[in-house]
């Protein structure tokens, strides 16, 4: 589970958002870490954070993934629609 909450850092009034990740997420991005050879869980937050910040676009990510038969695909990724602020949703 990832749950997410917003707080004020003490004695400033700067806010940081603190993220809580256990059981099944956990163990998935401790499996992302060691299969893509980051150095540790933040190295790999931070990198989520950057590529999505590269595409910088509401159409989506790319990726090239190999088929059953060797061939390579072009692979749209996109966040489900119930991930999304229904006003922020652009139906190119």
């Amino acid at each position: 589970m990832i749950i997410g909450k917003e707080t004020t850092k003490k004695d400033t009034a700067d806010k940081q958002y603190e993220v809580a990740i256990d059981n099944g997420d956990l163990k998935l991005i401790d499996s992302l870490v060691e299969s893509y050879g980051f150095n540790d869980r933040d190295s790999l937050i931070k990198f989520g954070i950057a590529t999505l910040l590269e595409g910088n676009n509401n159409a989506g990510l790319y990726t090239i993934k190999p088929t059953e038969d060797g061939k390579k695909m072009l692979s749209k990724i996109t966040p489900p629609e119930d991930m999304l602020n229904s006003k922020d949703i652009k139906n190119d």
